[in-house]
C-alpha cells in the first residue's frame, strides 16, 4: 500500500513537472504580438538593390536602446511624488492627448508592469535579442554622492537579467518637477553636485562593478560611459572625465571613452567645455539632436571622429503634464514609417561610419519611455511592431547598403571603368536642375538622385548639375564633390543670364537654355552625347532606366511615376470618402504609366530627347513653356511629334523607370507619409513637421484630419469624413 500511494504521488509530481515545463517553454517561446490593427509586412528589397551587398569585416551597425528604470515603488519616489509612485502612475492618469488620439499604452502581454521584477528584465531582454538589438542603454543617476533609483540595475548585477550587453548613460540632469531638469519653477527636486576628485572616486568606485561586468561594452577594448548633458556639468567635465580614464587604465579595466551626448537639436555647438577638450565620442539623443522630426535626423551633421547616429520611436509627454499646457505630441507616428527611416539611417551610418575599430553604435530613445509617449516595448497600439521594424530595418539594410570600406574598394574599380566610359561618346546627357529642396536636410535629396545615376546598368553618361533659380544653396558644389564620380559636373550658370528668384512653382527654363547652348564647352562630353534628359535633383531613376537608349527613335518615353499621374491615375478617380488612401494600397495597382507625346501623358524628366537632333533645331525650353498653351511640355512633345516629325519609342513592359518625386512610393521609403487630399496642391509627401505646417493656421491640432485612420495603417493621411464632406460641397463637387 505504501508503495502504491508513493507511485500515485510520484506520478502526481511527475505530471505537475511535465505542466510546469511545458509552460516555461510556452513562456520562452511564445510568438511575437502582431499588430492589433495593421501588421507590418515583411518588405522584399526594391528591384535596384536585388542583389545581396557585401559584408564588411571591419564594421557593424550595433542597435542600442535606452532603458528608463521608473517602474518600481523605491523611497525617493515616495518621498518626492507621493506613497507608491511609480511612471505608471502618470500614464494611467489619462487616455488621450491634444490630437484626439489615445496615448499608448502597454500591451496586455506586459501590463503596468514591476521594472524589479525577474521575469520582468528577462523578457526585455528576450525582445531585444529577438528584434536585432544588440545592447541596451540603463540611465544611471548619481546625485551629490549617492546613487538613485538604482535598483534595477543592481538586480541585473545579481542575476544576469536582461542577459544582453549593456553600457551605462549618466542622466546626471537634477531632478525636477518639470520632469525636464530645469527646474521650470525653481522647484528641484534633487540637485545636482559635481564636487571634485574625492566626489569622482567615489562614484566611479560604486560604477566598477558594472565595469567589470563581462556583458559591459566596449568599443577599441575600452568600456564605453555616456554623459547625458555634458553642458550641465561645464568646465570641471574635462578634468573629470580625465580623472576616470585614467582610474579606468589603473583598475585594470583597458581604458574608457566618455560619450557625450549631443544636445541644441540641428545645432552644430557643442558645449563650451569642448574647447580645448574634444570629446572621445558623440553619440545623438533624439530629441535633443535633431527634434522630433525624424525626416531631418539624418542629415545632421557628425561633430567628432567618431560619432554615433540615434533616433526617437515618438513623442507624447501628455502623461507627465495632463493639465500644464506643457505636453508635446507627435501626431503621425508609425512603425511602417519608422522602418524606412531606419533604413535611411543605416545608409548613413555605412556610408560615413566611425573609424575601423570603433563601434558603430545607434542610440534609439527608447524601450519603455511610457510616460514621453516613446516606447518601442509591445504596446496596445501596435503590438511589437516596433520591434519587427527595426530587424526588418537591419535585413533590409544588410541586403542594400555596403559600408564604406567596400565601397572604396569598389571605386577602384569603378573609377577605371568611368576613365574608359569617358573615353567614349556617351549615350546620355542628363541635365540636373537643382535647387535648396534638394539639400540634405529636404526629403527628396539631390544626393538621392546622383545615386540612382551611379546604380544604372548602363554606365555610360554624363551629367551636368546647375542650380536653375538664384536662390542661396551652398551646398550643392559640396554634395557634387562627395559623390566621387568624373562624370558628374558641377555649372555655375552665368551671372549674365536673367533668372528669376522663386516664387512658388519653378517654370523657368532660362539657365537650362543657357547650359544647353554653352554644353561644348561646359561638359565636351555631355554635348556629344547621343540623348538628353533633362530632369530635377528630386527625381531617382531606377537602375534599367539608361537600357532603352539602345534604340534609335528621336524621342525615347519611359515608365513614371508623379504626383500628376497619381492624381490622374483612371484607378484613383473614386472620391468617394472612404477610398482615399486605401485605394492607394489596392492590390497590383501600378501607379507608373507611360510618358507618351500627348497633353496627357507627357512628363520631360521621363523622356529623352535626341541631343544633336534638338540642338540642330535651335529649340529652347523657355520658348516652350512662354510660347505653347498649358500643359506646355505635353504641347511640345506634340510639336515634335506632329509638325518636326520626330519619331517615338514608347517604353517597353511596365516596369517603373522614374520616380517624378513627390511620388508615393518614394516618399513611404524616405520614412515620411502621403496626404491624399482632394486638393492638389495639398496631396503629396509630408513629414510631421510639413503636415503641422500646412494646417497651423486652420486647424493647429489636426482636427480635421483621421489620424485615427492614419495609425492603423501608418503610410497615409486623409480628411475626415465631415471635412471631406464640406470641402467637396463647397468645390461644388456633389
Amino acid at each position: 500500500m505504501m508503495v502504491l500511494q508513493f507511485n500515485r504521488h510520484f506520478q502526481k509530481v511527475a505530471i505537475l513537472s511535465t505542466l510546469f515545463l511545458c509552460t516555461t517553454l510556452l513562456y520562452f517561446h511564445q510568438s511575437p504580438i502582431p499588430y492589433i490593427r495593421h501588421q507590418i509586412p515583411q518588405l522584399s528589397s526594391s528591384s535596384s538593390s536585388s542583389h545581396v551587398a557585401q559584408t564588411s569585416e571591419g564594421y557593424s551597425i550595433k542597435p542600442l536602446v535606452y532603458i528608463f528604470p521608473q517602474y518600481y515603488v523605491f523611497e525617493d519616489n515616495n518621498r518626492l511624488h507621493g506613497e507608491n509612485f511609480t511612471e505608471w502612475v502618470n500614464v494611467k492618469k489619462v487616455t488621450h492627448n491634444a490630437f484626439g488620439l489615445e496615448t499608448i499604452r502597454p500591451h496586455e502581454s506586459i501590463g503596468f508592469y514591476n521594472g524589479l521584477e525577474y521575469r520582468t528584465r528577462e523578457r526585455q531582454g528576450r525582445f531585444l535579442r529577438d528584434h536585432g538589438f544588440y545592447g541596451a542603454v540603463f540611465h544611471h543617476y548619481w546625485f551629490a554622492g549617492r546613487p538613485v533609483m538604482e535598483h534595477v540595475i543592481q538586480k541585473m548585477l545579481e542575476d544576469g537579467e536582461p542577459n544582453i550587453p549593456f553600457m551605462l548613460s549618466w542622466a546626471n540632469e537634477p531632478w525636477s518637477a518639470r520632469w525636464d531638469g530645469s527646474g521650470g519653477n525653481g522647484k528641484v527636486l534633487i540637485a545636482q553636485e559635481y564636487g571634485l576628485q574625492v566626489a569622482w572616486r567615489k562614484h566611479f568606485d560604486w560604477l566598477l562593478p558594472f565595469f567589470r561586468h563581462p556583458k559591459y561594452i566596449r568599443s577599441n577594448g575600452r568600456i564605453q560611459f555616456v554623459v547625458y548633458n555634458p553642458t550641465h556639468i561645464g568646465h570641471i567635465g574635462p578634468q573629470m572625465f580625465a580623472a576616470w580614464r585614467q582610474w579606468a587604465v589603473e583598475e585594470g579595466l583597458g581604458g574608457m571613452d566618455i560619450i557625450e551626448t549631443r544636445w541644441g537639436e540641428g545645432s552644430d555647438k557643442g558645449p563650451d567645455s569642448w574647447e580645448g577638450y574634444p570629446p572621445d565620442a558623440v553619440n545623438e539623443f533624439a530629441p535633443h539632436a535633431g527634434g522630433r522630426d525624424q525626416a531631418t535626423f539624418s542629415s545632421l551633421k557628425k561633430m567628432t571622429r567618431v560619432y554615433h547616429r540615434g533616433t526617437l520611436a515618438c513623442w507624447d509627454t501628455t502623461p507627465r503634464h495632463p493639465t500644464d499646457h506643457l505636453a508635446v505630441s507627435l501626431p503621425t507616428c508609425h512603425p511602417r514609417t519608422w522602418q524606412h527611416h531606419l533604413v535611411e539611417m543605416f545608409r548613413k551610418i555605412k556610408s560615413e561610419p566611425n573609424p575601423i575599430g570603433s563601434e558603430n553604435f545607434f542610440f534609439v530613445n527608447a524601450l519603455n519611455e511610457w510616460g514621453e509617449g516613446n516606447s518601442i516595448e509591445p504596446s496596445a497600439q501596435f503590438g511589437d511592431g516596433y520591434g519587427v521594424a527595426m530587424k526588418n530595418a537591419l535585413e533590409i539594410s544588410e541586403k542594400e547598403h555596403v559600408w564604406a570600406d567596400i565601397s572604396n574598394g569598389l571605386g577602384l574599380v569603378r573609377n577605371q571603368e568611368i576613365t574608359a566610359v569617358m573615353e567614349k561618346k556617351a549615350d546620355a546627357c542628363v541635365l540636373i536642375r537643382a535647387s535648396p529642396d534638394n539639400a540634405e536636410d529636404k526629403v527628396f535629396k539631390l544626393s538621392a538622385m546622383l545615386r540612382s545615376l551611379q546604380a544604372q546598368h548602363n554606365q555610360n553618361w554624363r551629367a551636368v548639375v546647375f542650380q536653375s533659380d538664384r536662390a542661396t544653396f551652398p551646398q550643392l558644389p559640396v554634395l557634387i564633390t562627395r559623390a566621387l564620380d568624373a562624370r558628374i559636373k558641377h555649372v555655375e550658370v552665368s551671372k549674365d543670364v536673367v533668372i528669376p528668384m522663386p516664387e512658388g512653382e519653378d517654370t523657368s527654363f532660362l539657365a537650362t537654355d543657357w547650359v544647353i547652348r554653352e554644353l561644348s564647352a561646359l561638359s565636351p562630353g555631355c554635348a556629344s552625347a547621343r540623348y538628353l534628359l533633362v530632369t530635377d535633383g528630386s527625381n531617382t531613376y531606377e537602375p534599367s532606366t539608361f537600357d532603352s537608349l539602345s534604340k534609335s527613335q528621336d524621342l525615347i518615353g519611359l515608365n513614371v511615376e508623379s504626383h500628376q499621374h497619381i492624381w490622374d491615375h483612371p484607378k484613383l478617380q473614386n472620391k468617394a470618402w472612404e477610398s482615399r488612401c486605401s485605394l492607394l494600397q489596392e492590390p497590383g495597382l501600378n501607379l507608373c504609366s507611360a510618358s507618351t507625346p500627348t497633353l496627357a501623358t507627357f512628363d520631360l524628366s521621363a523622356t529623352f530627347f535626341n541631343l544633336g537632333k534638338f540642338q540642330a533645331e535651335n529649340h529652347s525650353f523657355d520658348r516652350v513653356f512662354h510660347d505653347f498653351p498649358r500643359p506646355q511640355a505635353g504641347a511640345f512633345a506634340e510639336y515634335l511629334i506632329n509638325e518636326r516629325k520626330w519619331s517615338f519609342a514608347p517604353p517597353q513592359g511596365n516596369e517603373c523607370h522614374v520616380r517624378h518625386n513627390p511620388a508615393y512610393s518614394s516618399c513611404l521609403k524616405t520614412g515620411n507619409f502621403w496626404f491624399d487630399s482632394p486638393v492638389f496642391k495639398e496631396m503629396g509627401c509630408y513629414s510631421t513637421t510639413n503636415l503641422m505646417r500646412l494646417f497651423e493656421k486652420t486647424s493647429p491640432l489636426l482636427e480635421v484630419l483621421d489620424l485615427e485612420f492614419f495609425r492603423q495603417n501608418g503610410y497615409c493621411v486623409r480628411y475626415k469624413e465631415e471635412a471631406y464632406a464640406r470641402m467637396l460641397a463647397s468645390s461644388g463637387s456633389v
